[in-house]
Protein backbone atom coordinates (compact mmCIF):
# COMPACT_ATOMS: atom_id res chain seq x y z
CA UNK A 1 0.00 0.00 0.00
CA UNK A 2 1.32 3.62 -0.60
CA UNK A 3 -1.03 6.42 0.52
CA UNK A 4 -0.85 9.28 -1.65
CA UNK A 5 -2.16 12.79 -1.96
CA UNK A 6 -3.03 12.99 -5.49
CA UNK A 7 -2.78 16.92 -6.25
CA UNK A 8 -4.19 18.34 -9.26
CA UNK A 9 -2.60 21.31 -10.53
CA UNK A 10 -4.44 22.98 -13.34
CA UNK A 11 -1.96 25.57 -15.14
CA UNK A 12 -2.90 28.21 -17.81
CA UNK A 13 -0.09 27.91 -20.24
CA UNK A 14 0.46 29.85 -23.80
CA UNK A 15 0.13 27.07 -26.36
CA UNK A 16 2.16 28.97 -28.88
CA UNK A 17 4.97 29.11 -26.75
CA UNK A 18 4.54 26.68 -23.78
CA UNK A 19 6.06 22.96 -24.65
CA UNK A 20 5.64 19.67 -22.28
CA UNK A 21 9.62 19.81 -22.53
CA UNK A 22 10.03 23.18 -21.31
CA UNK A 23 13.06 23.32 -18.75
CA UNK A 24 11.23 25.21 -16.28
CA UNK A 25 8.30 22.33 -15.90
CA UNK A 26 11.32 19.99 -16.00
CA UNK A 27 13.28 21.70 -12.87
CA UNK A 28 9.33 22.11 -11.26
CA UNK A 29 8.92 18.03 -11.85
CA UNK A 30 12.28 17.44 -10.32
CA UNK A 31 11.70 19.29 -6.72
CA UNK A 32 8.56 17.20 -6.43
CA UNK A 33 11.37 13.81 -6.70
CA UNK A 34 13.44 15.42 -4.65
CA UNK A 35 10.93 16.12 -1.97
CA UNK A 36 9.90 12.27 -2.40
CA UNK A 37 7.59 12.37 -5.05
CA UNK A 38 7.67 8.80 -7.16
CA UNK A 39 4.57 8.62 -9.74
CA UNK A 40 3.62 12.11 -11.57
CA UNK A 41 1.47 12.95 -14.25
CA UNK A 42 1.14 15.91 -16.78
CA UNK A 43 -0.54 16.23 -20.23
CA UNK A 44 -2.53 19.16 -21.98
CA UNK A 45 -6.56 19.87 -22.34
CA UNK A 46 -7.24 18.16 -25.98
CA UNK A 47 -9.85 20.85 -25.87
CA UNK A 48 -8.70 23.92 -24.78
CA UNK A 49 -4.51 23.95 -25.52
CA UNK A 50 -4.48 26.66 -22.85
CA UNK A 51 -5.08 24.00 -19.99
CA UNK A 52 -2.29 22.10 -18.91
CA UNK A 53 -3.06 19.45 -15.58
CA UNK A 54 0.01 18.29 -13.61
CA UNK A 55 -1.22 15.57 -11.31
CA UNK A 56 1.69 15.00 -8.99
CA UNK A 57 1.37 12.15 -6.13
CA UNK A 58 2.91 13.53 -2.56
CA UNK A 59 3.39 10.07 -0.25
CA UNK A 60 1.05 10.65 2.34
CA UNK A 61 3.83 9.58 4.93
CA UNK A 62 5.94 12.71 3.68
CA UNK A 63 3.01 15.78 2.73
CA UNK A 64 2.91 17.71 0.26
CA UNK A 65 5.22 20.44 -0.70
CA UNK A 66 3.75 23.65 0.51
CA UNK A 67 6.59 25.56 0.53
CA UNK A 68 6.97 29.23 -0.72
CA UNK A 69 10.00 28.53 -3.23
CA UNK A 70 7.97 25.34 -4.99
CA UNK A 71 4.58 27.15 -4.95
CA UNK A 72 6.24 30.38 -6.34
CA UNK A 73 7.71 28.32 -9.31
CA UNK A 74 4.27 26.67 -9.67
CA UNK A 75 2.79 30.29 -10.29
CA UNK A 76 5.12 31.55 -11.90
CA UNK A 77 4.46 28.69 -15.02
CA UNK A 78 1.10 30.13 -14.77
CA UNK A 79 0.55 33.03 -17.45
CA UNK A 80 -2.29 34.47 -15.36
CA UNK A 81 -0.12 33.68 -11.89
CA UNK A 82 -2.91 32.00 -10.67
CA UNK A 83 -2.71 28.19 -10.94
CA UNK A 84 -5.73 25.85 -9.52
CA UNK A 85 -4.94 23.12 -7.02
CA UNK A 86 -7.02 20.57 -5.74
CA UNK A 87 -5.95 17.71 -2.84
CA UNK A 88 -7.21 14.22 -3.55
CA UNK A 89 -6.45 11.44 -1.21
CA UNK A 90 -6.32 8.06 -1.81
CA UNK A 91 -5.17 4.70 -0.18
CA UNK A 92 -3.03 3.85 -2.97
CA UNK A 93 -1.69 5.23 -5.75
CA UNK A 94 -2.73 1.96 -7.86
CA UNK A 95 -6.43 2.70 -7.84
CA UNK A 96 -6.22 5.51 -9.74
CA UNK A 97 -3.02 4.60 -12.45
CA UNK A 98 -5.50 2.81 -15.04
CA UNK A 99 -7.38 5.92 -15.58
CA UNK A 100 -4.07 8.05 -15.72
CA UNK A 101 -2.07 5.30 -18.26
CA UNK A 102 -4.49 4.78 -20.21
CA UNK A 103 -4.93 6.19 -24.01
CA UNK A 104 -7.73 8.54 -22.95
CA UNK A 105 -7.68 10.41 -19.58
CA UNK A 106 -10.74 11.99 -18.84
CA UNK A 107 -10.35 13.72 -15.74
CA UNK A 108 -13.59 15.06 -14.28
CA UNK A 109 -15.32 16.82 -11.43
CA UNK A 110 -18.79 17.57 -9.25
CA UNK A 111 -18.98 20.48 -7.51
CA UNK A 112 -21.59 20.51 -4.82
CA UNK A 113 -23.56 23.37 -3.90
CA UNK A 114 -23.33 24.82 -0.47
CA UNK A 115 -27.23 23.66 0.26
CA UNK A 116 -26.18 20.41 -0.53
CA UNK A 117 -26.75 17.73 2.33
CA UNK A 118 -23.65 15.31 1.09
CA UNK A 119 -25.27 12.01 3.10
CA UNK A 120 -28.24 12.48 0.59
CA UNK A 121 -26.10 11.88 -2.53
CA UNK A 122 -23.48 9.91 -1.43
CA UNK A 123 -24.32 6.78 -3.21
CA UNK A 124 -25.14 8.22 -6.63
CA UNK A 125 -21.77 10.14 -6.51
CA UNK A 126 -19.87 6.67 -5.85
CA UNK A 127 -22.60 4.78 -8.20
CA UNK A 128 -21.57 7.36 -11.11
CA UNK A 129 -18.30 5.98 -11.02
CA UNK A 130 -18.84 2.26 -10.42
CA UNK A 131 -21.15 2.27 -13.21
CA UNK A 132 -18.28 2.87 -15.51
CA UNK A 133 -17.65 -0.75 -15.29
CA UNK A 134 -20.46 -1.45 -17.58
CA UNK A 135 -19.19 0.50 -20.40
CA UNK A 136 -17.10 -1.08 -22.83
CA UNK A 137 -13.82 0.62 -23.10
CA UNK A 138 -13.09 1.56 -19.63
CA UNK A 139 -10.09 0.87 -18.37
CA UNK A 140 -10.43 1.76 -14.83
CA UNK A 141 -9.63 4.35 -12.05
CA UNK A 142 -11.19 6.01 -9.41
CA UNK A 143 -12.75 9.11 -7.36
CA UNK A 144 -12.14 11.26 -4.49
CA UNK A 145 -13.21 14.37 -2.49
CA UNK A 146 -10.96 17.08 -2.05
CA UNK A 147 -9.43 17.93 1.53
CA UNK A 148 -9.30 21.44 0.49
CA UNK A 149 -12.38 21.84 -0.84
CA UNK A 150 -14.97 19.05 0.95
CA UNK A 151 -17.55 20.20 -1.90
CA UNK A 152 -15.18 19.47 -4.83
CA UNK A 153 -15.29 15.47 -6.29
CA UNK A 154 -12.94 14.60 -8.82
CA UNK A 155 -12.76 11.66 -11.03
CA UNK A 156 -10.17 10.00 -12.48
CA UNK A 157 -11.38 7.67 -15.97
CA UNK A 158 -9.82 5.91 -18.55
CA UNK A 159 -11.38 5.03 -21.91
CA UNK A 160 -9.71 3.21 -24.60
CA UNK A 161 -10.83 5.91 -27.06
CA UNK A 162 -13.05 9.02 -26.85
CA UNK A 163 -15.37 7.08 -29.33
CA UNK A 164 -15.74 4.48 -26.05
CA UNK A 165 -16.63 7.34 -23.75
CA UNK A 166 -19.10 9.35 -26.22
CA UNK A 167 -20.72 5.84 -26.87
CA UNK A 168 -21.57 5.24 -22.67
CA UNK A 169 -22.37 9.10 -22.33
CA UNK A 170 -25.28 8.40 -24.83
CA UNK A 171 -26.96 5.41 -22.60
CA UNK A 172 -29.25 5.48 -19.78
CA UNK A 173 -27.17 3.42 -17.29
CA UNK A 174 -24.84 6.97 -17.77
CA UNK A 175 -27.86 9.52 -17.11
CA UNK A 176 -29.50 7.90 -14.19
CA UNK A 177 -26.80 8.94 -11.50
CA UNK A 178 -25.54 12.33 -13.23
CA UNK A 179 -29.71 13.02 -13.34
CA UNK A 180 -29.91 12.58 -9.39
CA UNK A 181 -26.71 14.87 -8.55
CA UNK A 182 -26.88 17.63 -11.04
CA UNK A 183 -29.72 19.45 -9.12
CA UNK A 184 -27.43 19.49 -6.37
CA UNK A 185 -24.29 20.58 -8.21
CA UNK A 186 -23.04 24.34 -8.90
CA UNK A 187 -20.35 22.85 -11.83
CA UNK A 188 -18.93 19.72 -13.12
CA UNK A 189 -17.35 19.43 -16.03
CA UNK A 190 -14.91 16.86 -18.13
CA UNK A 191 -11.16 17.12 -19.47
CA UNK A 192 -9.71 14.83 -22.04
CA UNK A 193 -6.18 14.18 -22.09
CA UNK A 194 -2.98 11.74 -22.96
CA UNK A 195 -1.06 11.57 -19.85
CA UNK A 196 2.72 11.43 -19.69
CA UNK A 197 3.89 9.21 -16.82
CA UNK A 198 7.18 10.02 -14.64
CA UNK A 199 8.25 7.27 -12.39
CA UNK A 200 10.83 8.12 -10.49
Amino acid sequence: MSAIISEIVKIAINPAVFMLASPAFARLRKTSVEFGVKEQYYGINTEDKSQLFWIIHWPKSVGIDKSDAFRKSVKELDVNGAPESWYIPFDDASAVRPGLTAPVFDLCFLHESGKTDKSTIADSLHKTFTDCYEAEGFTGGSWGTATNDSRMNYYYLGWESRAFHANYSATPLFAVEIDNLMPHMDGGKGYFMKMEQQLD
